[in-house]
């Protein structure tokens, strides 16, 4: 019985296979679990020391003592952003979904939604007020002898914290962090979005205007009055190994600087395409020795891959200047009417020919109510005529 019982549910399971879901599944998933062959290697490499973040290690008896501390950070980040907790509830439930689903392995406790959302909401808290606080000590608002977040906590306790951060199995999916950063500053998704630096060609029609720089120095990037003025480079073979040594000279040498690595950063933030390429090349700020835009494209989308830029970074002000100008309507509703009806001659002379006929056609429109009242005021009958003051002359008698 036992065994048709399991050769059913395996002809059913086979009925139901779906290749492309599984791999869907597959995809969704990024918080994964250290296999023990892997762990026997250094066991205490890979399990977190003070704090957990997820639900893998939460409830073991040597990380217990920092729950105390996430509560404190809950209500702390609670009051300073001055929003209630159901607000953050109601933003994760409508990702619950995803969030489980990033996790290679749930127990069975975390399968009770609310408690998982709970967990979820506390960390993610937890994670936000630490990374506040130590990316910016001047706005601590705890009390100075806070054994985690004072000056005390952040030389002594932080750095375990943070290592911890980066335990594999110690992660929280970024959805959390990015719900929760969009309802505490009252943002919604589509906000957010338009944060994200557009491509050369949605920047050109958006009014944004490309020119090459006065010298070919790559940290000769400014923005100014619509106008985007980047270094000219001539893209070949050598490209990729001279940026990527370059690159790799910054992160090793103190001091030196990150000027290769924001240009790139720049760059593959502005390059999404051929298109984009071909838009640059038209400008003369790419001279695209390999042949194909295609190429150059695929060429700083790779070598920008794990880069990330200080937000004091030059360029990184100058792609705030340049969202700001973007969202502006004004700007918009004007490289719109550039670019339909100033590309070509034709466009121009239909344009200003129905200028002039709009002009004629107001001009006649007035010159005809103009004419009406004059006419009006002229009549015998008409009330606005003014009586005479002095009784008419009589006519001379005839000769």
């Amino acid at each position: 019985m036992g065994e048709k019982s399991w050769v059913v549910d395996i002809n059913e399971k086979l009925e139901h296979m779906n290749p492309s879901e599984e791999s869907k599944l597959w995809e969704k998933r990024s918080i994964y679990i250290v296999p023990s062959c892997v762990k026997e290697l250094n066991d205490k490499s890979y399990k977190p020391q003070v704090v957990s973040f997820g639900p893998y290690h939460h409830g073991e008896d040597h990380l217990m003592p920092m729950e105390e501390h996430k509560q404190r950070a809950l209500l702390q980040f609670l009051k300073r952003c001055n929003k209630r907790l159901e607000n953050f509830v109601k933003a994760m439930e409508e990702v619950a979904g995803a969030l489980m689903e990033a996790y290679e392995r749930l127990d069975e406790r975390w399968t009770d939604r609310d408690r998982f959302l709970q967990l979820m909401i506390l960390d993610g808290c937890f994670m936000l007020e630490i990374l506040r606080t130590f990316h910016d000590p001047s706005k601590n608002v705890y009390a100075p002898n806070d054994p985690i977040f004072s000056t005390h906590g952040m030389l002594h306790m932080v750095p375990f914290i943070k290592r911890d951060m980066l335990m594999l199995e110690n992660q929280l999916p970024l959805l959390v962090i990015d719900r929760l950063i969009t309802v505490e500053s009252g943002k919604s998704e589509k906000d957010n979005k338009n944060d994200i630096v557009r491509s050369a060609m949605e920047l050109n029609e958006a009014g944004v205007q490309f020119k090459a720089s006065k010298t070919t120095s790559l940290k000769d990037i400014s923005f100014r009055c619509g106008v985007l003025r980047l270094p000219s480079i001539v893209v070949d073979d050598t490209t990729e190994s001279m940026l990527l040594n370059l690159m790799a000279f910054e992160r090793r040498h103190v001091g030196v600087g990150n000027h290769i690595t924001s240009y790139v950063f720049f760059m593959d933030n502005i390059i999404d395409s051929s298109k984009d390429v071909a838009l640059l090349t038209s400008k003369e700020i790419i001279q695209n020795m390999l042949g194909s835009d295609k190429a150059v494209a695929e060429l700083f989308n790779q070598i920008s891959k794990d880069i990330t830029l200080d937000e004091k970074d030059p360029l990184d002000v100058v792609q705030r200047k340049v969202n700001k100008y973007c969202k502006k309507k004004w700007n918009m509703w004007r490289a719109n009417l550039i670019h339909t009806y100033f590309r070509n001659p034709w466009a121009i002379l239909s344009l200003v020919a129905a200028i002039f006929l709009l002009a004629l056609t107001v001009t006649q429109s007035i010159y005809t109510v103009l004419q009406y009242y004059h006419d009006d005021n002229n009549s015998p009958s008409s009330p606005l005529t003014p009586p005479p003051i002095f009784p008419p002359s009589p006519a001379p008698p005839p000769f």
